[in-house]
């Protein structure tokens, strides 16, 4: 027994590993909220108590003493305030008992309380009610407070107020019939010949005790996995003489003592030693059926509870199903980003020749640069010379002219025009060498351009280099794109990422609806462009904070994955623990039963010796 009981406690030390092994009852008013404001602390832990699909990562419960409204809008307050989404089925509130009293939800009933009265009271499942409201409007002279109200005249005989039928002050539970009572301990609690044994001759008229007690051991073992043998366990003592007097006195003050522990749990709290030796049949019915309607309700808030494990086995199996696709991802992607050992050395190489090409054409640069420079120092020496030119040619024409007119002066005076003329001679002879140095010097510049466009043909030839490499660098990216690819499978994994996806989404849609309105109303909108401008530089840095908000997003999934990598550590740890547990548990075990055995060689021992002092006073008297 001892074994079974320990192995039961390890099996669920291990299974609390996959599943919650507990729940959470919250107050509302004061503890959660204040009036219609929530407290901060708060509404942050709600979000630490869900999951990535937004439920609860451990049953919730919220309780209040409040009964002036609806279960399903305290639920909607609630999720609103606190921002997580709460159905009615997790609140009670004060008039939730009402819903167990199924044998009055049919007769007529008087009903008191603020707020949606009747529909408070049709929602817990009384059909026919009647309000304060209603007995005041026809009972006048009841309401002595409000003298508004008072009539001046007697009021007529009322006719069609239904009687009340219904009084809930006698008991908090439904008190069954003794056939449905009998019905439900023969499938429920009882099993083989002990159920078969039941009737209802063991509660009425005179309930047996040991029929009775038999039930409530069953009970017992039922909840609490005590056995009906371990009441008849004796505390053993070696100076306690005749201990087989305790035997008739044990199981009953041990029944006695767990049915007092237990009962209050069932809103019985005046169980006494007379219910267990002389029972009455009233008694018996109010605590059986009291007994029923507590494994009624544990049957209920069971059926929720494998419910609640199923879902979160459910999402534990998603989230190991994502978790393994994004390692597949993740090894894909390292096997995309590494280069394999036998084309290692192609890579270095192309690395090399690309390093020295990037050299090269730098150094081809820097000649290109200095040769532009040059080309543009002989075209303005170009420039000056035809300007010099011009200007020669100018000063040759105005000589002309004034020749001309010293010819017409000269009559008369021979030496004159003499050295008129040598001038002009030397001066021609000045013009002829200047224009002479001139042709040289475009010669030498019409050279200098033959050698620029030689230094651009090789430039187009190494442009042309450059184009090859950008193709096997355009290749490169077409595979980085592959990777980015995956990168992005790898993100609408992360279902968190879908808000801000859908946020991006309808941000470039309506991106695209302005900008079809701006082509179709350019002519109408030339004096509002600046403003769209504006707008749409906002926009794009909402874009930009909505993408930082995904690498945030990341940052934190990556946290939580190494969380999780910390907690499978841990459960390692607990579960190495629980090994050391168990076998203590077991040495323990064996401990016991050696103790037990030598226990039992004693008593035997004693009971010999004892039934020969009997026998020996027998032999005297």
């Amino acid at each position: 027994m001892f074994r079974d009981a320990l192995l039961r406690t390890a099996r669920r030390g291990l299974c609390s590993q996959a599943e919650p092994s507990f729940g959470l009852l919250f107050d509302i008013d004061g503890v959660l909220v204040r009036g219609r404001t929530p407290i901060p602390a708060a509404k942050r832990a709600f979000q630490k108590l869900l999951d990535a699909q937004g439920q609860f990562l451990v049953p919730v419960v919220f309780v209040t003493n409040a009964g002036n409204c609806l279960r399903q809008k305290k639920a909607d307050q609630l999720s609103h305030i606190l921002g997580v989404p709460i159905s009615q089925d997790q609140v009670m509130m004060s008039h939730s008992p009402l819903r167990m009293f199924k044998k009055h939800h049919d007769k007529h009933v008087l009903v008191s309380g603020q707020g949606p009265v009747l529909d408070i009271a049709k929602n817990v499942g009384f059909t026919n009610v009647v309000s304060i409201d209603m007995l005041r409007e026809s009972f006048p002279l009841l309401d002595m407070v409000d003298h508004n109200r008072r009539p001046k005249l007697p009021s007529a005989p009322v006719v069609n107020l239904p009687r009340v039928e219904a009084d809930m002050s006698e008991n908090t539970f439904p008190v069954y019939k003794v056939d449905a009572i009998v019905q439900f301990y023969r499938t429920e609690v009882l099993t083989g010949q002990e159920a078969k044994h039941f009737t209802k001759n063991d509660i009425t008229p005179s309930p047996k005790p040991e029929s009775i007690q038999r039930v409530y051991m069953r009970v017992l073992q039922l909840l609490f996995r005590f056995r009906p043998e371990c009441h008849y366990t004796v505390p053993l003592s070696e100076n306690i003489q005749h201990p087989s007097l305790f035997e008739w006195v044990t199981p009953i003050m041990s029944l006695r003592m767990r049915m007092g522990e237990f009962l209050p749990l069932c809103h019985v709290f005046d169980f006494s030693l007379n219910d267990l030796l002389n029972p009455k049949s009233k008694r018996t019915i109010v605590i059986l059926s009291a007994i029923q309607n507590f494994l009624h309700f544990r049957k209920q808030r069971m059926e929720i509870t494998t419910d609640h494990q199923q879902s979160f086995r459910s999402d534990m199996d998603r989230l190991q199903a994502y978790t393994r696709e994004i390692k597949e991802a993740e090894k894909k992607i390292e096997k995309l980003t590494t280069i394999p050992p036998e084309q290692q050395a192609e890579a270095k190489e192309l690395a090399g020749v690309l390093a020295e090409l990037n050299t090269n054409m730098q150094h081809e640069y820097q000649d290109l640069n200095a040769m532009n420079e040059k080309a543009a120092q002989c075209k303005t020496e170009v420039a000056e010379m035809s300007q010099k030119l011009t200007q020669r040619k100018v000063d040759v024409a105005t000589l002309k002219d004034e020749m001309v007119k010293l010819k017409s002066q000269i009559v008369e005076s021979p030496e004159e025009l003499k050295n008129e003329m040598e001038r002009m001679k030397e001066n021609v002879k000045n013009f002829r060498m200047s224009k002479e140095l001139t042709d040289e010097r475009l010669v030498e510049l019409q050279m200098l351009v033959q050698c620029a466009s030689q230094v651009e043909a090789e430039i187009q030839a190494s442009l042309k280099q450059l184009q090859d490499l950008q193709s096997s660098m355009c290749k490169a990216n077409q595979k980085k794109e592959e990777i980015q690819s995956l990168a992005a499978m790898y993100e609408a994994l992360q279902k968190e990422l879908k808000n801000l996806s859908n946020e991006e989404a309808q941000l470039k849609r309506a991106l695209a609806l302005r900008l079809d309105k701006e082509s179709k109303h350019q002519i109408r909108r030339q004096k509002k462009r600046e403003v769209k401008d504006q707008q749409i530089k906002n926009i794009y840095g909402h874009y930009d904070k909505i993408h930082q908000k995904r690498e945030e997003i990341v940052k934190m999934i990556e946290e939580s994955n190494r969380e999780t990598k910390k907690f499978r550590e841990k459960m390692q740890k607990l579960r190495e623990k629980c090994n050391q547990q168990t076998q203590r548990a077991q040495e323990f075990y064996e401990h016991l039963l050696t103790t037990l055995e030598q226990y039992n060689k004693r008593i035997e021992s004693i009971v010999v010796g004892t039934n020969a002092d009997t026998l020996k006073i027998k032999s005297h008297f």
